[in-house]
């Protein structure tokens, strides 16, 4: 049980590999928390506010050039952070977040650089960091497959497993220059229930 007694909330991102089970893991999250009279926020990114949804369409269904796909996210990320995130903390509610800025490092620093994407983020959102960070690690191989049966798939689910593959290596890297923030799950042997609660008592460790 978390208890919890501060004025500002806290900012809890989720990341990992197409179909690592991060949504279903935010949800989880989201729900705990209200049942603990915690109030929370779910959003997504890209996303989580109108216009952001709008850009999130453009992103996910049309060929953009790599600059053009970081700028398009950094925009909606910075209508997303000013109109929500940020009036939602400074309310005492705590936000959690199917992908933030790692996703942006590990998917658009493919061909522009991590740290660039990094540099970029501090320069537009300034300080504006997750208190922490879960990423559901698992191989590509057994969790693209996942995401296929779901159908619908973006251009981002539909790239080659090479592609994928650069994904998971970028997520392992960033784990690891950000230790203190982000919380690594591998997944692989884990049952949904099982990493739910690993995740609750790293909140109750880390942040709570």
């Amino acid at each position: 049980m978390i208890a919890m007694s501060i004025k500002k909330g806290k900012f809890i991102t989720f990341e990992g590999g197409e179909g690592c089970g991060k949504s279903t893991q935010s949800n989880m999250l989201y729900q705990y928390l209200l049942s603990q009279n915690i109030s929370a926020d779910l959003t997504r990114e890209v996303g989580g506010t109108i216009s952001a949804e709008k850009m999130r369409d453009i992103l996910v269904n049309q060929d953009l050039l790599p600059m053009s796909e970081l700028l398009q996210i950094m925009a909606a990320r910075y209508e997303h952070v000013h109109k929500r995130i940020i009036p939602k903390l400074d309310c005492g509610i705590s936000v959690i977040c199917d992908r933030f800025v790692d996703s942006t490092a590990c998917y658009q620093g493919q061909d522009i650089g991590i740290d660039l994407v990094y540099d970029l983020h501090k320069s537009l959102i300034s300080d504006v960091m997750p208190d922490i960070t879960f990423c559901i690690d698992i191989d590509p191989n057994i969790a693209l497959p996942r995401a296929l049966v779901r159908g619908n798939n973006n251009k981002f689910e539909s790239k080659n497993i090479e592609f994928h593959q650069k994904v998971y290596d970028g997520f392992q890297y960033i784990s690891a220059k950000f230790p203190n923030r982000i919380v690594k799950i591998n997944a692989s042997t884990l049952s949904v229930q099982e990493i739910h609660d690993i995740i609750v008592a790293m909140l109750v460790t880390k942040v709570w």
